[in-house]
């Protein structure tokens, strides 16, 4: 399949809304105006971000639609194939999580199952780690999966997060109480007892189960635990991927909520923004959308 890429004008997109204004579709994802198909086969996506505008047609006949709006359109470089290790493809239900290593946000976590014959779809889709993808791809590319497979998604807010962390919880605590839960919530709706379940390890194993020895309900039985884990299984990368798309949508929130660009991480740029938010809003307000037990709040006056 061929694909075109073009940067569009305003001018031209109105254009291209009334030469194809018997098949538009809209609310089709993030960023995505509008999509089309031609009789020819070709679809058209048209993009909107702070780069401006985008059509991409994809198909056989993609360069021709695309010569219509630009005489001097040529077909996309072939993108390195990424080669895929996965250890295992079969049925399976993988957990990740998005939000420890960042000052501001939530902590999410996901789990997925993903049955053998999704394999193909999640290939079409380049579904890979989250952390090696773009902001911009993941939300292009989420949306497509969210409809197409089970799962769970738990969130732990700043204000939970921070109420735990007073009564002594870990962040390592934290998350194995919510991975624990969201396995058990997917396991539930597809009522698949011996599905093999798969977590992206972040601490050992004894330790896991010792955050949950006062949990009533506790998946133990043909569960997997590997670092690196959404590199060798399809359901925590498609995890990896979604918590991701959910916490950039929290960041959304946030920055509209306050109208400012809130960083991700927890770097020194992090605590420069953290004294102008301070500055604006107060210490206050600041405890609500961070996580007090990061260095960065211990920096604050």
């Amino acid at each position: 399949m061929d694909y075109v890429t073009l940067k569009i004008t305003q001018e031209t997109l109105e254009k291209m809304e009334i030469f194809y204004k018997e098949d538009l579709v809209f609310d089709v994802g993030e960023y995505i105006l509008w999509k089309t198909k031609t009789i020819d086969d070709v679809v058209i996506t048209i993009y909107s971000s702070k780069k401006g505008l985008k059509a991409v047609f994809s198909g056989a006949n993609a360069l021709n639609e695309a010569l219509i709006w630009d005489v001097t359109a040529t077909i996309n470089p072939k993108k390195e194939k990424i080669d895929y290790y996965w250890l295992n493809v079969n049925n399976q239900i993988g957990s990740d999580e998005v939000g420890t290593g960042d000052f501001f946000g939530p902590v999410i976590v996901v789990a997925s199952y993903i049955k053998e014959s999704d394999i193909d779809l999640l290939k079409e889709l380049k579904v890979n780690d989250s952390k090696k993808l773009t902001d911009e791809k993941i939300l292009e590319i989420v949306p497509s999966l969210l409809d197409k497979v089970v799962f769970s998604k738990l969130t732990c807010t700043n204000d939970k997060y921070n109420e735990l962390v007073n009564n002594g919880y870990s962040m390592n605590k934290i998350k194995a109480l919510l991975h624990n839960k969201a396995l058990l919530n997917v396991k539930e709706k597809i009522k698949e007892n011996d599905t093999p379940c798969f977590i992206d390890q972040f601490c050992e194993v004894d330790k896991y189960y010792e955050y949950l020895q006062y949990e009533e309900k506790v998946v133990t039985k043909n569960i997997t635990f590997k670092t690196k884990g959404e590199s060798w299984y399809p359901s925590i990368a498609v995890s990896s991927m979604i918590a991701r798309y959910c916490f950039l949508k929290e960041m959304k929130v946030l920055n509209e909520k306050y109208q400012m660009d809130i960083p991700k991480g927890a770097s020194t740029k992090v605590d420069e923004f953290t004294q102008e938010f301070i500055n604006k809003f107060g210490k206050e307000e600041l405890s609500h959308i961070c996580k007090i037990n990061f260095v960065n709040y211990k920096k604050t006056v």
